[in-house]
């Protein structure tokens, strides 16, 4: 068949996509895949809407599709090195770059990809080889400075003259790239033990990105709001009743940034039970699906001829696409109080644990790290302490709806008293007693997150008092906590 020919069915493709119908536009690029139509170059816009829908097999699809009609050019296989990474198919990464040429994108692009992909892995000598590259080729850059020094004590490593030296390039870079090597000479010297030039590195570079992605305080607490609307024991308990669907498979764990949450992944991942762990952001497409995040959102979608059922069946679909179909599955998707009304009403049988942190401490270690996604309130203290004062809120909301489905878990405790916090873990989510949870960090297993060295340690204190020597310089956010409470 001629392009002419496929006309009609990527127009109902359009069609679809405008209508925001999920499933005919699933359909669409099935057929025109199963037909090997000739799209071309457009095949990469297939994909990328695929990929942005959770429809990896069909964004994997699309993507050999775009290949093919390439010629299966070095570039367009390092097109689908990208792709790989960002559905977390690390080790399918790894090989397919380790056969492309050393200058595709360009020398300096290829060794950050292959340190990058290295480090998820934990294969860290390897990794510091291909970003020290990085930096050699392309003195000053920010993201792979970042990268290579984080999970590095430059106190005593000579990585930390190298960073220094760099400092005059790095200053040309653009904001976002200039952004992380200001978070990573924050790094140098905090190990260092210079609290001040730490502090200084670290607000320069949060600086930057605040004038890429300011922070609304009022759409934040909207959202808050939002999320908690219209969702009360009672109603979760009428959700619940009655259900077909088997909805144990995911494990959610959330809280805020940097308090724990990542550990807790490591131990349920640790479990011959559990298949995997990561930032999944599956429950967006169960908002939009719904039309909302608030129970009446909820109610109206039922109304319109949907049901809580064909939420669970989109999210166990999109949990498939991202993580095969065996095995229980953790997602500590940042920002997951903000769905917990539609993931308690779709998933009745999931397990939800919440990590608490002492605040000072998730304040600073919050301030302190370059997320790779952008979160707005942590670039300035005193917005970490209104983000942080929505979030109590909805956690004794979530309390209060969730009754014991919801386990807390204080961070200090668990790293002091290890054995006991697991067990509790395990119970909770319904796992049988084994050794390996007891030990996570000999758990070999791809971590995507700024806790990637840490988790592959013995369980320590280290994480205990980090904000102690950074008071001083942490009122802002101590006012800001008095403020939100009066």
């Amino acid at each position: 068949m001629t392009a002419a020919g496929w006309m009609p069915l990527i127009n109902e493709l359009k069609s679809a996509v405008a209508a925001r119908n999920r499933a005919a536009a699933r359909r669409c690029v099935q057929r025109l895949l199963d037909g090997q139509a000739p799209l071309g170059t457009q095949w990469r816009s297939v994909c990328e809407f695929m990929r942005v829908s959770g429809e990896i097999s069909l964004a994997l699809r699309s993507m050999d599709a775009y290949v093919a009609a390439m010629g299966h050019a070095p570039q367009a296989l390092y097109s689908k090195v990208v792709l790989l990474t960002q559905c977390a198919r690390m080790s399918e990464a790894l090989q397919l770059i380790e056969r492309l040429p050393a200058d595709i994108p360009d020398r300096a692009g290829h060794a950050y990809v292959r340190g990058n992909v290295a480090m998820s892995l934990g294969r860290f000598a390897e990794a510091r080889d291909w970003l020290e590259q990085a930096v050699a080729l392309r003195p000053g850059w920010g993201p792979a400075w970042l990268t290579l020094v984080s999970g590095v004590n430059l106190a005593t490593d000579t990585l930390g003259e190298r960073l220094l030296a760099d400092a005059d390039a790095a200053r040309r870079q653009a904001g976002g790239d200039y952004a992380r090597y200001c978070y990573a000479l924050g790094k140098l010297h905090a190990d260092r033990g210079a609290a001040d030039a730490a502090f200084d590195a670290f607000a320069q570079g949060a600086q930057l990105l605040r004038r890429e992605l300011p922070y609304s305080r009022s759409g934040n607490a909207a959202n808050a709001t939002q999320a908690m609307s219209g969702y009360s024991a009672e109603r979760l308990e009428h959700w619940g009743a009655g259900r077909r669907r088997d909805t144990h498979r995911p494990i959610f764990v959330t809280g805020l940034p940097r308090s724990g949450t990542t550990l807790v992944e490591q131990i349920l991942a640790s479990h011959s039970g559990v298949a995997e762990g990561a930032e999944l952001n599956i429950m967006q497409h169960l908002a939009v699906q719904a039309g909302g995040v608030s129970g009446d959102a909820l109610s109206a979608y039922e109304a319109g001829g949907g049901s809580a059922d064909a939420l669970a069946e989109l999210y166990l679909h999109l949990l498939d696409e991202r993580c095969g179909s065996s095995g229980r599955i953790v997602d500590k998707t940042v920002d997951a109080s903000r769905f917990l009304g539609l993931v308690a009403a779709a998933l009745p049988q999931a397990p939800i644990i919440w990590m608490q942190r002492d605040p000072l401490d998730n304040a600073w270690s919050c301030f302190r790290t370059f997320f790779i996604h952008g979160v707005a309130w942590s670039y300035d203290l005193a917005d970490i302490a209104h983000h942080f004062h929505l979030e109590e809120q909805l956690l004794a909301h979530w309390r209060r709806a969730l009754g014991p489905r919801l386990l807390v878990v204080p961070y200090g405790e668990l790293v002091d008293d290890p054995t006991t916090w697991t067990s509790r873990l395990l119970a909770h989510c319904g796992l049988p007693e084994e050794d390996a949870p007891y030990r996570p960090h000999a758990t070999e297993r791809r971590v995507m997150t700024a806790s990637a060295h840490q988790v592959r340690r013995p369980i320590n204190r280290d994480g205990l008092g980090v904000a102690d020597r950074f008071r001083h310089r942490l009122q802002p956010f101590i006012d800001g906590t008095r403020d939100s409470t009066t």
